[in-house]
C-alpha cells in the first residue's frame, strides 16, 4: 500500500472513530440513566397547563392577616395562606414565628432587585435547561416569572399538599408540608412531576425558611462543612455572589465537578440562628440527591438563608475522542429518582438556639431514628489508636521494590512497648498487611508472606487478644490495581457518565493509574473476603478512603446504581462486617453508616476556609461524642504539634500515631506511604507523655455527651460535658486569667462542679 493510501485510509479510521464515539456518547444521553425515573413525564405538556383557569402567582409577600390554621400539636401551630401555599410555624409558649419566606419587618430595605426579588418571594426557585442544546445555558426562575400558579391546593390532617405550575416553561412540582410534633417536614413527590421539553436540573423547596437580615442581632447560619463551621450574620457585607453549595455526602465524580478543595459533607444538616431563635435542617429522606445551598446577606438578598437543593440532574464532560481530550459539556437524560425527598425542620427553643443545640437535635435524632447507640460502657482509660503499617513498594527501573515496614513480629514488640508505658487500651489497625503492600489493592489475601504471612498475622492476633487488645485489618475495596479477585477494568470497572472507566493517580507520585471498581462488584469481594479476616482471627475491617466516604454513581451496565444506590450497598457492606466479624471502623465516615460503625477514624478537624465564613466549630465532634469514638489526624503527622494536640482535647479525641518497626526509613520512597518518620522508637516517649494528659483530661468523660462549646477568649475555648465537667483550652502564648480562672498559655485545665483539677 502506497503511503498516499496508508494515510487516506487512516484518516477514514480516525473520522469513522470519533463518529462512533460520538454516537455512542448520545445514545448514552438518550436511553439510559441509572438514576432516571422510567415513568418520567416527558412530553408535549402543554395541554396539562390551563393558566386561564388560575389565579398568577403575584410578586411579594404574603398578607400576614391570611395565614389560617392548618395543624397543631403540643407546642406547635402551622399557618398556611392558600392564596400563595407560604406557611408559618408558631411556637406556643414562646410566641415565636419562623416564617417561610422574608421578616415583613425588614422587606422595605430588601436591596435585590428585578427576577431576584421576586425568588426571594416565591415559594420554590427551579433551574432548568434545553439539554437538547448542549451549548444552552441553565436559568433559574420561580413562579413569578413564569407567571405560574397553585394546583389542587389541599388541607391534609396534619398540614397541606399543593402542586406548584410553571405553564410557560411547562413544569409542575407537586410538594406537601407536614407537621410534626417538634418539626414541619417538607417534601416533594418525584412521581408526580411534570417536565415538557425543558429539562429539570435543580429545585429549591421554601428556600428562606427562617432567613433573617443581619439587622441588630447575634446570628449565623451553621454549615457541615468538614468538622462544621458558621457564617456569622454581618450588617455591613458589600452585595457579593458569594454562596455555599456542595453536594451531601461529597461530589459525584460522574459528573462535572468544580474543584474547590472544599471539605466533604458527612452529615446531612444545616441550621440557622437569629438572636435566640433558631432551627436544624435534617435531610431524612433522598439526602443523597441533594445540596447544601447557603447565601449570607449580600450574596442574594439581604437575608441570610440556607436551603436543600434537590438534584434532578448534573452537568457532565461527554469525551469524544480519549487520545486527544475531545469532547463537550451536557446533562444527564432522564431525572435522578427517590422514593422521597423530604427536609425536616426542628424548631429550637431558646435555650437551645445555638449549634450545640442543634447537634443535640441531631444526636436525638440518630439514636431514636437511625438506630445508633450511644456508648454503654467505657473502660477506665481512654482507647490509644495504633495503626501499623506492614510495608509498601516502590517503582523501579524495570520492576517494583518491597519496602516491608512491619513484620508481624515487629508489631508484638510494639504493641508490647506500648503496654508496658501504661498504654493498655490500645485498638490496632493494621495496613499494608496484603500482597505488594499498602498501595496494592486487589486480591488481599494470603497476608503477605514477607511480613510473616496468614500464620503471623494469626499469632500476632491472638497475642493482642491476651492483652484484651482488638486488631483491625485496613482495607480499602473501591481500588483495583492489578486484576486479581477477577477484576478486568473493562467488565468491572466504575463507570462515569460518559462511559470511561474512572481512574485514581496519587498526586506527585510515580505510582500508575488505579481503576475504581463498581461498587457491585466489591460488594461481592468484600463478601467472600470476610471468612478469611475471620479466619484470621481479625476483631473487624478498618474500611479506609472508600466505603462510606466515596459515593459515585455507577454507568457500568453490568452493575448499575445510582448515588442512593451505592449509599444501600456501603450501608449492606458494612452491616454484614459487623454481623461476621463483631465490629468495624471506617475512616472520616458519612453518617448514613454510622449505626453500625464502632469508631470514626481521622474525622476532619477544620473547616474549608471560604473567604464568607467566619470560623471553624466543633459540630461533628459534638455530634459524636458520648455515640461514637473518634480521631483526628495522626499524631506524629501534625503540622502544628502543641496546637494540634490541644485541639484534640478541645474536641475531645483520641490519640493516634502511626508506626512501624525499624526498617521504615526508606518508605518516604513508596508509592503511598512518602511519611519520614513512623519508627516506634523516635516516638514512644512522646506517646506516653500525651497519652497520659488525654486520659487524664478525657477519661471521666468517654460516655457523655457534650452540652455546651464557647468562645472565652481570643484563642480560648470551652467545652462541657454533661455533670457540668468542662475543659478550657488556652492557644495563646500568654496565660488566660478572667474571675479566677488561670490557664496556662498553650496548655489547659479541667474544672468539675465548679473545681479546677
Amino acid at each position: 500500500m502506497s503511503k498516499r493510501k496508508w494515510n487516506g485510509w487512516l484518516i477514514v479510521r480516525l473520522t469513522f472513530s470519533a463518529a462512533v464515539l460520538l454516537v455512542m456518547g448520545w445514545i448514552t444521553l438518550l436511553i439510559w440513566d441509572p438514576w432516571g425515573d422510567k415513568e418520567d413525564i416527558k412530553v408535549d405538556a402543554a395541554a396539562l397547563f390551563n393558566p386561564a383557569e388560575h389565579v398568577p402567582y403575584q410578586a411579594g409577600l404574603p398578607n400576614e392577616q391570611s395565614f389560617e390554621l392548618a395543624a397543631e400539636t403540643g407546642n406547635l401551630k402551622l399557618l398556611v395562606d392558600p392564596a400563595t401555599a407560604h406557611f408559618q410555624v408558631v411556637m406556643k409558649d414562646t410566641g415565636k414565628v419562623w416564617r417561610s419566606y422574608p421578616n415583613p419587618a425588614y422587606w422595605k430595605d430588601e436591596k435585590a432587585t428585578g427576577t431576584w426579588k421576586n425568588q426571594l418571594t416565591s415559594p420554590i426557585i427551579i433551574e432548568y435547561v434545553n439539554a437538547s442544546n448542549y451549548k444552552a445555558s441553565s436559568i433559574s426562575n420561580g413562579l413569578i416569572e413564569n407567571q405560574g400558579y397553585l394546583e389542587d391546593f389541599k388541607r391534609t390532617e396534619n398540614g397541606f399538599s399543593v402542586t406548584f405550575a410553571f405553564p410557560k416553561i411547562q413544569f409542575k412540582i407537586p410538594v406537601e408540608v407536614v407537621l410534626h410534633q417538634d418539626y414541619v417536614e417538607t417534601r416533594i413527590k418525584d412521581a408526580g412531576i411534570v417536565e415538557g421539553s425543558l429539562s429539570l436540573l435543580n429545585v429549591k423547596l421554601y428556600p428562606l425558611f427562617g432567613a433573617e437580615p443581619s439587622v441588630g442581632q447575634d446570628g449565623y447560619i451553621a454549615l457541615p462543612d468538614g468538622s462544621g463551621s458558621l457564617i456569622r450574620f454581618q450588617q455591613d457585607r458589600t452585595m457579593q455572589q458569594l454562596t455555599y453549595n456542595e453536594s451531601v455526602y461529597g461530589p459525584d465524580s460522574s459528573y462535572y465537578y468544580e474543584f474547590t478543595d472544599r471539605q466533604r459533607i458527612a452529615m446531612p444538616i444545616y441550621g440557622l440562628k437569629s438572636g435566640d431563635q433558631a432551627f436544624v435542617a435534617i435531610l431524612t429522606e433522598g439526602e443523597s440527591l441533594a445540596n447544601v445551598f447557603a447565601a449570607p446577606s449580600g450574596a442574594i438578598g439581604s437575608s441570610n438563608w440556607v436551603t436543600t437543593e434537590w438534584q434532578y440532574r448534573k452537568r457532565f464532560f461527554q469525551s469524544v475522542s480519549k487520545s486527544t481530550g475531545e469532547g463537550f459539556y451536557t446533562y444527564s437524560g432522564d431525572r435522578f429518582s427517590a422514593d422521597t425527598r423530604a427536609t425536616r425542620y426542628y424548631l429550637l427553643k431558646p435555650e437551645q438556639s445555638d449549634y450545640v443545640g442543634m447537634a443535640a437535635v441531631y444526636r436525638k435524632y440518630l439514636i431514636e431514628e437511625r438506630g445508633v447507640k450511644p456508648v454503654q460502657s467505657a473502660r477506665k482509660d481512654i482507647p490509644f489508636y495504633l495503626d501499623l503499617v506492614g510495608a509498601d513498594i516502590e517503582k523501579g527501573l524495570f520492576f517494583d521494590s518491597y519496602l516491608k515496614a512491619t513484620s508481624t513480629d515487629d508489631a508484638k514488640s510494639i504493641v508490647s512497648k506500648l503496654y508496658d508505658r501504661g498504654i493498655q487500651n490500645q485498638q490496632v489497625l493494621f495496613a499494608g498487611w496484603q500482597q505488594d503492600g499498602y498501595s496494592t489493592h486487589g486480591g488481599y489475601f494470603p497476608v503477605d508472606k514477607r511480613i510473616g504471612g496468614s500464620q503471623g498475622m494469626k499469632d500476632f492476633i491472638s497475642f493482642a487478644h491476651s492483652l484484651s487488645i482488638p486488631v483491625y485489618l485496613t482495607a480499602n475495596y473501591t481500588l483495583n490495581t492489578n486484576g486479581d479477585d477477577g477484576f478486568w477494568w473493562r467488565r468491572d470497572g466504575l463507570r462515569n457518565m460518559a462511559g470511561t472507566v474512572l481512574e485514581y493517580k496519587p498526586p506527585n507520585h510515580d505510582q500508575d493509574a488505579s481503576n475504581y471498581v463498581s461498587p457491585g462488584f466489591y460488594k461481592k469481594v468484600v463478601e467472600s473476603d470476610l471468612k478469611q479476616f475471620k479466619a484470621l482471627g481479625a476483631d473487624g475491617i478498618d474500611f479506609e478512603d472508600g466505603i462510606t466516604q466515596q459515593v459515585t454513581t455507577d454507568y457500568n451496565s453490568r452493575y448499575r446504581a445510582g448515588r442512593g444506590e451505592v449509599v444501600d450497598i456501603q450501608q449492606q457492606i458494612v452491616k454484614e462486617t459487623k454481623q461476621q466479624l463483631g465490629s468495624v471502623i471506617a475512616g472520616n465516615a458519612n453518617f448514613y453508616a454510622l449505626d453500625q460503625l464502632d469508631h470514626v477514624h481521622r474525622i476532619a478537624s477544620d473547616y474549608s476556609y471560604d473567604v464568607f465564613v467566619t470560623e471553624s466549630i466543633p459540630w461533628t465532634q459534638i455530634v459524636l461524642h458520648g455515640l461514637k469514638t473518634y480521631t483526628l489526624e495522626w499524631s506524629n503527622l501534625r503540622d502544628e504539634w502543641d496546637d494540634e494536640f490541644l485541639r484534640s482535647i478541645e474536641l475531645g479525641a483520641y490519640p493516634t500515631y502511626v508506626l512501624s518497626g525499624d526498617d521504615a526509613d526508606d518508605l518516604r520512597r513508596s508509592y503511598s506511604l512518602w511519611y519520614y518518620s513512623l519508627n516506634v522508637n523516635d516516638w514512644i516517649d512522646r506517646i506516653e507523655a500525651e497519652y497520659a494528659k488525654a486520659n487524664a483530661a478525657l477519661a471521666p468523660v468517654q460516655d457523655r455527651f457534650i452540652t455546651a462549646h464557647r468562645t472565652l477568649a481570643p484563642g480560648v475555648k470551652e467545652t462541657v460535658y454533661e455533670g457540668d465537667y468542662r475543659i478550657i483550652v488556652n492557644y495563646n502564648e500568654t496565660d488566660y486569667e478572667k474571675d479566677g480562672l488561670v490557664v496556662p498559655a498553650n496548655n489547659f485545665i479541667v474544672r468539675e462542679g465548679g473545681a479546677q483539677r
